[in-house]
């Protein structure tokens, strides 16, 4: 974004003479736009449906969704404005906060991937996954749904997780 902005700053009035850099700074949107969409984007989705327990997951999904939608409605209201205003200034604007973002992430997201809501919950300091796991087999219990579940073989019974929560599950 900082190259298209350049070429912006350079070129916007002559872009007749200066079609090569038009067509690059094309082809370098093109790229971020499925960059972004790519990674960033789907972003706000996917880490509140990994990072909240389920007693209050559907809070947490409505959060990111509204601020989601918000920073949507600021982009579509100011960006014409900088337009008109500095011609390169937006393409300089959303590099510095795709540079602000990395750094965020590097910084104080940890990584997800392979883990258990339980263990979301130790990385976030909190036991309400835990609760919510003993909350569910005591439901469980309370319908008869434990016996279902032993007699099938299904996982539900701490007893018949491994290390890591994995079932064990034996041969014959």
């Amino acid at each position: 974004m900082v190259i298209v902005g350049i070429l912006v700053a350079l070129f916007h009035t002559d872009w007749a003479t200066h079609r090569a850099a038009g067509w690059v700074c094309v082809v370098l949107i093109w790229v971020y736009v499925a960059a972004f969409g790519a990674t960033w984007g789907p972003v706000s989705w996917t880490l509140v449906s990994e990072i909240f327990p389920l007693s209050i997951r559907a809070k947490g999904a409505s959060v990111g969704a509204s601020s989601n939608w918000l920073n949507n409605f600021a982009i579509a209201f100011f960006v014409p404005t900088m337009f008109r205003r500095v011609i390169w200034l937006p393409y300089v604007f959303f590099a510095g906060f795709l540079l602000a973002g990395l750094v965020w992430v590097w910084l104080f997201i940890p990584e997800t991937k392979g883990k258990t809501l339980e263990e979301m919950d130790r990385v976030f300091g909190s036991h309400t996954g835990a609760e919510d796991g003993r909350l569910l087999e005591e439901a469980k219990r309370d319908v008869g749904l434990m016996d279902v579940s032993a007699r099938t073989g299904e996982v539900g019974a701490d007893r018949d997780k491994g290390a890591g929560g994995v079932k064990m599950v034996e041969h014959a």
